[in-house]
């Protein structure tokens, strides 16, 4: 029988992690939507390669095929494991657009072939706001997407944020790839110069003790959960102390790329 864990949503004392910490808190009046559910091991009708019509497109390079199936195993079902064969002409698209006051919404896709049938992973932070809680005063009415913004690091204009699907989290990192010093301000990205990236990845469990875990709780995306299996937090990505989530996070490196056009990867107009 399928016993239900409650996905707590209890205040913490502290960010996970260490690291600076400032306050980047918006408000807006979006309707909110709860995650949307997408997976990443469904095959889509297209047996070509990936083909997108929105965002912007780049070449994707793994780790390693052993760092892709663990990713794969993400999205199979308790003891079923869908072996990768072969995996390649892999892509990742960019598709944002900016929902509240210098946050983005919208998706990733991680897209490869594998023995003639493509595979999407579509990973998504929702340009709504959180539902109000009973009885629950904070994180309500934040933007779903309050971690995604430009910021200046190291005299650079970079951007960090997190994303999700059913099966797991993700964080996404982009970098100008001309290295030149920036002096403009913050949510203001250098439109002169292509941007490279890194993707890490977080599968969610899919038992614990053997015991199998419910659904996400639909109120809340993962960054906004504080305990429990669909917690995907990072002080790092939070707090814009650095570009990358931190292994103690549970977030692994699952690939980078570089080429990225961000005019038409945030739809800039």
């Amino acid at each position: 029988m399928k016993t239900l864990i409650l996905i707590t949503l209890t205040m913490a004392l502290g960010l996970m992690g260490v690291g600076c910490s400032k306050s980047n808190s918006q408000n807006n009046n979006v309707t909110t939507t709860a995650p949307v559910v997408n997976d990443p091991a469904a095959p889509t009708v297209n047996s070509g390669g990936a083909v997108f019509t929105s965002g912007s497109t780049a070449d994707f390079k793994p780790v390693s095929k052993s760092v892709m199936q663990d990713y794969a195993n993400g999205a199979s079902l308790v003891g079923v494991t869908r072996v990768l064969s072969n995996p390649t002409n892999y892509k990742i698209n960019i598709d944002l657009s900016q929902a509240a006051a210098g946050r983005y919404a919208g998706q990733i896709t991680i897209s490869y072939m594998d023995n003639g049938t493509r595979y999407d992973g579509v990973f998504v932070a929702g340009s709504g706001t959180n539902q109000s809680l009973a009885g629950k005063s904070y994180d309500n009415g934040r933007p779903e997407s309050d971690y995604n913004y430009w910021f200046k690091l190291d005299n650079q204009i970079v951007f960090t944020g997190f994303f999700q699907d059913q099966y797991g989290a993700m964080t996404l990192t982009l970098i100008p790839e001309t290295s030149t010093t920036s002096t403009g301000n913050d949510a203001e990205p250098i439109t002169t110069t292509t941007y490279k990236g890194s993707i890490y990845y977080k599968n969610f469990p899919k038992e614990v003790n053997g015991v199998l875990v419910d659904q996400q709780s639909p109120y809340r995306y993962c960054w906004y959960i504080y305990t429990g299996p669909y917690d995907c937090r990072s002080n790092v990505i939070q707090t814009k102390c650095g570009l990358y989530p931190g292994s103690e996070t549970g977030y692994k490196l699952l690939g980078t790329f570089s080429g990225i056009n961000v005019t038409t990867a945030f739809n800039m107009q």
